[in-house]
């Protein structure tokens, strides 16, 4: 009965450890005698929700590895904790900085204790560590929406096979929706939101923000985005036909010809930039065009077919309107735009790998060596949690160098909560399927798949609650 108590414990001791963190990194921490209280009691109850993991695990007889590293956190922590009233006590050399390491390295150590407990504990899923043949016909489709993150695009699974071409209206409408679909749009909300938080942390400097700026930033920002996706289309166009998710887009079913794509993809790239340079500065309108570059060349071209690091890598290219955003409003680009393109940067891996997951054998059939593929789930999941634990840092560090308070402080703890223990189901749904055996059809397979996709879906909110909580507390409070 400790056994699923332990993996619980840990994982609420990953969150309060988090709290804690998120809540001394941003301006939060000074916000008064009555927080200052609430922190410290904050500080004393996860105290006792730690030696209640060590005494747990000790009980459990669980793996070394975790038996040592909730130990080591019972040891380390009043020290940390000791390190933060000398310093605020005004004790040298103890300032807030250190204090803040020593959470950080805290929620280090739990977060790879519960990765290791999630890995020992985990049951033998069916091809969890095997390569998958490309040619596999199993069909693995979806019945949830899916979504490509910043590195890749936002697209709706297929229910069935896709129809062709040739059963097709060609009215007016069914071609107006496919040059739209082009464009990706379901990607749009969240790289618009990015840019705005990044507009909201210019004026934390003291810039001003006026209408034009914003609409114009925007405007521009989604023709050069509808632009990259187009480009997209068009060179995956005979991968995109090898994967159910991707085998009614419409270059690949000759809705839109290639010649016609590629001619739209740059009209909206001209216009593009003729509104930024006319409405916005050159630095935007320059690193709106290395988006498009980055996305459609870098990541489309030279990434996403060659290396299992595409996604890391080609997570840059969404990070860009973090710039761009900033950019737009100061003319320049400041160390909290900076920060903020490297929380998405972290994010993307932590994102994507849940949709690579679920649709593992589409991509093996296009040939496309995404983690998951070519080094099997359970190494994905464990760099899920990784970049999942790196992104709740770098969010925390971009507290320190900005104005954010009790606001961002809650969502990126509340949010990170919700997108970890997404994680850590699927671990269980994973599980229950290795316990029915190599039945693809089976209730408990689907679940497994279902899992990743929650956990993708909870990543999403993540990003756009922090985005959100960026906005409020620099625009509107």
């Amino acid at each position: 009965m400790d056994r699923p108590r332990l993996t619980t414990l840990l994982t609420w001791a990953v969150v309060g450890t988090y709290l804690l963190v998120a809540l001394g990194a941003t301006a939060a921490a000074d916000a008064g005698p009555a927080l200052a209280a609430a922190h410290h009691v904050a500080a004393v109850l996860v105290g006792l929700l730690l030696v209640a993991t060590a005494v747990v695990a000790r009980r459990a007889a669980a793996a070394r590895g975790v038996r040592i590293g909730t130990a080591a956190v019972v040891v380390a922590y009043p020290v940390q904790a000791g390190i933060g009233l000398a310093g605020r006590s005004g004790v040298r050399p103890f300032g807030g900085r250190l204090h803040l390491l020593g959470g950080i390295a805290v929620f280090a150590v739990l977060l790879a204790t519960l990765i290791h407990r999630l890995e020992t504990t985990a049951g033998a899923s069916v091809a969890d560590d095997e390569l998958i043949d490309a040619e596999s016909p199993t069909d693995r489709s979806a019945t949830a929406s899916a979504a490509d993150s910043a590195g890749d695009a936002l697209a709706v699974d297929s229910a069935g096979d896709a129809p062709a071409s040739d059963s097709r209206s060609t009215t007016l409408g069914d071609r107006l929706r496919a040059y739209l679909e082009l464009t990706k749009p379901r990607l749009m909300w969240l790289l618009c939101l990015l840019a705005l938080a990044g507009m909201g942390l210019a004026t934390a400097t003291g810039a001003a923000l006026d209408g034009v700026t914003v609409v114009a930033t925007l405007g521009g920002g989604v023709l050069a985005i509808g632009a990259a996706g187009t480009f997209n289309h068009v060179y995956e166009r005979d991968r995109d036909r090898r994967m159910r998710r991707t085998a009614d887009r419409p270059v690949a079913t000759d809705r839109v010809g290639v010649r016609r794509a590629v001619a739209f993809g740059v009209l909206l790239v001209a216009v593009s930039m003729a509104i930024l340079l006319a409405f916005v500065n050159v630095l935007a309108t320059v690193l709106t065009a290395l988006a498009v570059v980055y996305y459609a060349y870098v990541y489309t071209v030279l990434l996403k077919p060659t290396t299992r690091w595409n996604t890391v890598i080609g997570g840059g290219s969404g990070a860009l309107p973090a710039l761009i955003g900033y950019a737009a409003v100061t003319g320049t680009v400041g160390l909290p735009a900076v920060l903020l393109a490297v929380v998405v940067c972290c994010w993307t891996p932590a994102h994507f790998y849940n949709l690579a997951i679920a649709h593992r054998e589409d991509y093996a059939r296009a040939d496309y060596p995404m983690l998951p593929v070519v080094a099997g789930v359970s190494t994905a999941r464990r760099r899920i949690l990784a970049w999942l634990g790196i992104t709740l840092v770098a969010a925390a560090l971009l507290g320190t160098v900005t104005d954010l308070g009790l606001l961002y402080a809650l969502a990126t703890t509340a949010l990170g909560a919700v997108f970890v223990r997404s994680v850590v189901r699927q671990y269980d749904a994973d599980r229950r399927a290795g316990d029915v055996g190599t039945d693809a059809d089976a209730p408990a397979a689907n679940d497994a798949r279902a899992a990743a996709y929650r956990s993708f879906h909870a990543s999403n909110a993540y990003l756009g609650a922090i985005l959100g909580a960026i906005l409020l507390e620099t625009l509107a409070f």
